[in-house]
């Protein structure tokens, strides 16, 4: 199945937008700004399904150690969210990759998980942060691979996710 990769800054926003456009219930996960003193500090992982016991959903995933530095945190990865994209398959349902850096996928479990998602036959959309779109485009075949640059105008945004809301009913 070509899967529906949406990069750039603004591509976690518009594929939650779609998601919601949709009325859709999707697997997978997004990742969630978090503050400390008022302050950003970090992305926890919020997985959209429950995750497996006993692990825990709202986790750090991504730390925020000054303006434009960011390191992720390999057990949140390895642990928690690889095991849980794997048990996504089954569940027949769309599958949101909320936001995807290349710091993430230099961890292999998550890689591999998402590489196994990417090739299932379950519809995946991917937000990808600019330093993971060539990771990405290495992984799967070309032409299992639909991409869309995200605009930075509001205008642009919404005729991109008419054709993204296109797109994904006719993979549903």
């Amino acid at each position: 199945m070509q899967q529906l990769y949406l990069s750039g800054e603004r591509a976690p926003e518009l594929a939650q937008r779609l998601i919601s456009a949709l009325n859709l219930r999707p697997a997978g996960y997004q990742l969630e700004p978090f503050t400390v003193g008022g302050g950003l500090r970090g992305e926890a992982l919020r997985l959209l399904t429950p995750p497996a016991a006993p692990m825990d959903n709202d986790v750090p995933c991504r730390i925020r150690l000054r303006s434009g530095d960011w390191c992720v945190v390999p057990r949140v990865l390895e642990e928690i969210a690889a095991p849980n994209l794997m048990r996504a398959v089954p569940l027949h349902t769309p599958i949101l990759l909320g936001s995807i850096t290349g710091q993430m996928l230099t961890c292999t479990a998550f890689r591999e998980a998402v590489v196994h998602l990417l090739t299932s036959d379950r519809l995946v959309i991917v937000a990808a942060s600019d330093d993971a779109e060539e990771h990405l485009r290495a992984l799967t075949p070309a032409e299992s691979q639909m991409w869309f640059p995200v605009p930075e105008s509001a205008d642009a945004r919404a005729l991109l996710l008419q054709e993204l809301a296109a797109e994904v009913t006719l993979r549903l």
